[in-house]
């Protein structure tokens, strides 16, 4: 008998790509979306579609659970700095997940799995919103009494994709040196093991691109594909520093997402190496 899986974050570059892959292997979806508009849009790509906002409890049913056998939640608010948005990463990333979570604790009895896109060494960030927001589900998701996978990139290749309109304008900088490392990977392969972990028995899977590359050397990748090879800036620690309590006051949304882009510069971040697709083909592509 076809399983149903409910997709929270269908909208998104990786929800998307979960919606491919659970379409490739003849999975029955259900996806949510906040707007009709979003819907329409969905539509051609799943079984069913739920209008609803998950950040907000009164538009959540027990019908949105009926018949569901797995929950697959990408659902977080995006980093992209064009998106004007003013919830914070603890209204989505946190509680819209957690509304959710309850939803299944007394209407889901049936669910088997509940698989959590996080963020790779977010335990590391305690004091930064963006990872304490997954930490945060993350451990509640654990005390639900749900079976749960938890999937933990460093980033995506599609998080890059939003340094092109700054990269054309000639806008790109470094924030301080740029020579800590991550290993980014292709949404596609994140949303694989997402599909895979419906069925297997594993409590998290870390797993980041077969590259890792310098914050630096990102930065020029997307220059390059955007056809600028000018010297990237690099803007001093001190000088972010001095601008970040101010941005606080006037948009915690925007300081959040700042904060978050400052921190990842300062540590390494390397995932096991177990994606295969490269950011220079991706970027390439998608040019």
């Amino acid at each position: 008998m076809m399983k149903t899986v409910l997709v929270l974050g269908s909208t998104g570059s990786l929800g998307s790509s979960v919606l491919e892959v659970l379409k490739q292997q003849s999975y029955k979806i259900r996806a949510t979306a906040r707007t009709e508009r979003k819907a329409e849009q969905l539509r051609p790509w799943v079984n069913e579609v739920v209008v609803c906002d998950p950040t907000d409890p009164e538009t959540l049913t027990p019908a949105l659970l009926e018949g569901v056998d797995y929950i697959i939640s990408a659902l977080g608010k995006s980093l992209s700095l064009s998106d004007q948005s003013r919830t914070s990463f603890h209204d989505v990333d946190f509680q819209g997940n957690l509304n959710v979570l309850k939803l299944a604790q007394e209407h889901g009895p049936q669910v088997k799995k509940f698989v959590y896109v996080a963020a790779f060494s977010g335990e590391n960030h305690p004091d930064v919103a963006y990872f304490k927001a997954h930490e945060d589900f993350t451990k509640a998701l654990r005390k639900s009494g749900i079976p749960s996978s938890i999937i933990k990139p460093p980033a995506l290749f599609s998080a890059f994709l939003n340094l092109l309109p700054l990269a054309r304008k000639g806008h790109l900088a470094s924030i301080g040196p740029g020579d800590a490392i991550t290993n980014p990977i292709h949404e596609h392969e994140v949303a694989e093991a997402c599909v895979q972990a419906l069925t297997l028995p594993v409590a998290t899977i870390e797993l980041g691109g077969p590259v890792a590359y310098s914050r630096l050397q990102l930065v020029e990748l997307v220059g390059k594909a955007a056809g600028k090879t000018n010297p990237i800036p690099k803007v001093p620690y001190w000088v972010v520093d001095t601008f970040l309590p101010m941005v606080r006051l006037v948009n915690r949304s925007l300081y959040e997402k700042a904060a978050f882009f400052v921190e990842v510069t300062k540590r390494d971040c390397v995932a096991p190496f177990r994606g295969k697709l490269t950011l220079e083909d991706y970027l390439a592509e998608h040019v």
